[in-house]
């Protein structure tokens, strides 16, 4: 699945989302971003500041994790138009992917949806019962094989790259502000949610929702264009918030490009 999603994805700009889903959402309160602490730092700053300081790597929160995760993908584009679609085919097929390339240039409008059980333990993932759960079109027996022997994405731990995708951005962020650029960081205003408070900050076209207390991302988004990421997390334990589903859809829209776009979603459930 690393290789597949090369193939879709490694030549279309950073991944977005829009958070629009609010169902969750008891009460809002909208502050002015004129929010200052001590020594001049805004309420923003001070919340990113939170969440930097108390991430840590999620075999450092853990020692144990079973779940189930669900991948469904789809896509609606003739890659049989794909620019240098030769030269792709016979890289994948050198590397093991041939089967894959297959069927995704055989179908136009093409979908599945995979699932496997995973144990992390100690740090280390372990995967077991991978299965082909629904197939929108025929596959052969070989393609379905190699798609559920390259199912790395999702026995892939997550949680620890969504923190290093925020301080990532907030260094970028950082270095606009001391040039006296504009960031686009600004606080968005708070929700409540169960018994905890999440507070919102945009980070340009990526929206964070922060769990109070814990200082835990609760839902990140991304925009571009027509290009939407959205993923959320539940509070699995007490002060432990893991990513529970996920979504993004991304449009082709380069000249001498197939139209079309490719879609993805993620389902995790714990026990």
């Amino acid at each position: 699945m690393t290789f597949l999603l090369t193939i879709l994805l490694a030549m279309l700009p950073v991944l977005n989302v829009t958070a629009q889903e609010t169902d969750d959402i008891v009460a809002s309160l909208n502050l002015p971003e004129t929010v200052v602490l001590a020594d001049g730092m805004t309420f923003e700053e001070y919340l990113l500041k939170q969440v930097l300081a108390n991430a840590k790597p999620l075999k450092a929160r853990v020692n144990t994790l079973k779940y189930s995760v669900t991948c469904q993908l789809e896509k609606d584009i003739d890659l049989k138009k794909f620019p240098h679609r030769r030269t792709i085919t016979f890289a994948a097929r050198l590397a093991g992917f041939g089967p894959i390339v297959s069927a995704l240039m055989e179908h136009k409008h093409f979908g599945i949806t995979m699932a496997e059980d995973v144990l992390y333990k100690k740090g280390k993932i372990t995967t077991s019962n991978v299965r082909m759960v629904e197939m929108k079109q025929e596959l052969t027996k070989k393609q379905i094989a190699s798609f559920l022997k390259h199912d790395g994405m999702m026995s892939a731990n997550v949680y620890d790259k969504f923190y290093e995708k925020v301080r990532d951005k907030v260094k970028e962020l950082q270095k606009k502000r001391r040039k006296k650029q504009e960031t686009g960081m600004k606080y968005s205003g708070s929700y409540t949610a169960g018994n905890r408070t999440f507070y919102i900050v945009k980070l340009d076209n990526m929206e964070v929702h922060i769990a109070d207390g814990c200082w835990q991302i609760a839902r990140i988004s991304y925009n571009e264009g027509q290009n939407t990421m959205y993923y959320e997390f539940k509070e699995i334990r007490s002060g432990l918030f893991l990513l529970t589903n996920g979504r993004a859809k991304i449009y082709l829209n380069k000249a001498k490009w197939p139209k079309g776009y490719i879609a993805m979603k993620m389902g995790y459930v714990y026990s």
